[in-house]
């Protein structure tokens, strides 16, 4: 333990004077300048994924992000930032509605789960891989038929 202090002591003092800016790229770290404190409600928004509890407008969310998600290309801008909030969709809907008995049942609810395995791997924090076109356009025929399953009240 008290190595621990003196390393983390002798880090501070050593890059105390290296700019944020620097030091986030010498560590591969994205130090925020400055970060606005999130409020509660911002929290419950960021780690409730947005989702409402009425099954059909959660599972109509989930769908599209990730959708938007899936269909953007490589170099697009705010690809990191789709894929993010489809993920944290994804963990709330999963979180949500898993031990839901009368969801389990659905057809819309078990796609939804099949197109989420399909991406799980490709999703994953440590993965740096790109969706295949193959693994895409099976997704987005998956979420075709969940749309469907919606609209028919299944």
């Amino acid at each position: 333990m008290r190595i621990v202090a003196i390393a983390l002591l002798l880090i501070s003092t050593t890059f105390a004077h290296i700019s944020p800016t620097f030091a986030s790229s010498l560590f591969a770290v994205d130090l925020p300048i400055k970060q606005k404190a999130l409020s509660t409600k911002e929290m419950r928004e960021l780690v409730g994924g947005g989702l409402t509890g009425n099954y059909p407008e959660d599972t109509a969310a989930v769908v599209k992000s990730l959708r938007y998600a899936v269909s953007l290309p490589k170099e697009a801008p705010d690809k990191n930032i789709a894929q993010q909030e489809a993920k944290y969709k994804i963990n709330a809907f999963a979180s949500r509605y898993r031990r839901d008995g009368d969801k389990l049942r659905l057809k819309s609810f078990t796609t939804l789960r099949t197109a989420l395995n399909s991406l799980a791997s490709y999703y994953n924090p440590t993965a740096k891989r790109k969706v295949p076109d193959k693994v895409r356009d099976r997704v987005l025929i998956e979420l075709d038929r969940v749309e469907l399953a919606l609209a028919q009240g299944d």
